[in-house]
């Protein structure tokens, strides 16, 4: 909340107030949302989109389609929520914007210390930028680039890649790439979101490996010279909240175990086969972390193959991924990360 803050008061400090904010939020727990519509009471340009999501897999991709078919503006200009403004940032960027160009730009990313200093005096004056970063997400361009070429790929799920193909299609769609050097944007420090937490389970959906998965899908996109993204039949569709609903109703309840076969079994032969709304409960067999499995497993004398409930969660979030990203389902890991409940509509 503190990040978002220093953002909106940086863009309140513009020296031209030329610009709309659309915030798109994807799937926050309700308190926070209480927070947000809170503190946009203090920032007049503002304009909330609060989509209610939160059974679904993260999606960059998705919000971001989301927020720029509701741009009303000629061009766009996409920012995270953890950047600091320089005050003349708007009037250079109406300054860089051509209707047959996009513009790229440099982001100087504050250290620390710096961030706090930030946060202290809420300035951005005669900060120390020890290191400057070129790839990023940030891209102005007009609103008829991002739609003509479907918008972001919205194959892409939880972090990675999904800002360099957009800013490659744009390209091969006939758009000028154009690199900007100015010093207009500044980066708080926070803790990384990658890392450790896609090797284990926890109650916040990861997948191991997923960078390398939407790294690939980047690169076949470049070979395969795609400007508007495969299997993608609608930018920036959002599942409604009366559809989310009837997943609360399942016609059908699996109850999957631990064990490999059972496992793949579902999800390559039964789940394809299934039609309407079902519930696939997949939970850990108590008798995996028996001391009798331990000692067989150690001998080699297993009858079935057990799995974690991390690989097990890798296998389903990936089917998700893979093929059923544009379905109406929810994904939940229970507290004691013994179980997942997984619910579709096919």
């Amino acid at each position: 909340m503190e990040r978002i803050r220093l953002t909106l008061d940086s863009l309140s400090k513009q020296t031209d107030q030329n610009f709309k904010v659309i915030f798109v939020d994807y799937g926050s727990k309700y308190e926070l949302l209480v927070e947000l519509k809170e503190l946009f009471k203090n920032y007049t340009f503002v304009q909330l989109f609060a989509l209610e999501v939160p059974q679904l897999l993260w999606n960059k991709s998705k919000a971001l389609n989301y927020g720029i078919l509701k741009a009303s503006t000629p061009f766009i200009f996409i920012a995270d929520v953890d950047l600091l403004f320089h005050p003349l940032t708007t009037k250079k960027l109406e300054d860089f914007s051509g209707q047959n160009s996009f513009g790229l730009f440099s982001l100087n990313y504050l250290s620390k210390e710096e961030s706090a200093e930030v946060v202290k005096r809420n300035k951005i004056k005669n900060l120390e930028i020890k290191r400057k970063g070129e790839v990023n997400g940030m891209i102005l361009a007009p609103k008829k680039a991002f739609t003509e070429v479907g918008g972001y790929d919205e194959f892409f799920h939880f972090y990675g890649a999904e800002d360099v193909d957009l800013f490659d299609r744009i390209e091969r769609a006939g758009y000028k790439r154009k690199k900007y050097p100015d010093k207009l944007f500044y980066h708080f420090w926070h803790e990384s979101f990658q890392g450790s937490e896609d090797k284990i389970i926890t109650q916040k959906p990861r997948v191991k490996d997923i960078m390398r998965v939407n790294e690939q899908h980047y690169f076949m996109n470049n070979q395969l010279e795609v400007i508007r993204p495969k299997r993608q039949p609608d930018m920036g569709k959002i599942i409604s909240k009366e559809d989310s609903n009837l997943l609360k109703t399942p016609a059908k309840t699996y109850r999957i175990k631990n064990i490999r076969a059972q496992v793949e079994h579902f999800l390559h032969e039964i789940m394809p086969a299934e039609k309407g709304v079902i519930c696939a409960v997949f939970e850990e067999d108590p008798y995996y972390s028996s001391f009798k499995h331990q000692v067989k497993k150690l001998l080699k004398k297993e009858t079935q193959t057990y799995i974690s409930m991390k690989e097990v969660n890798d296998m389903l979030l990936k089917k998700i991924v893979f093929e059923y990203r544009n379905a109406n389902y929810s994904f939940k890991i229970a507290e004691d990360l013994k179980s997942i409940d997984f619910r579709i509509q096919l």
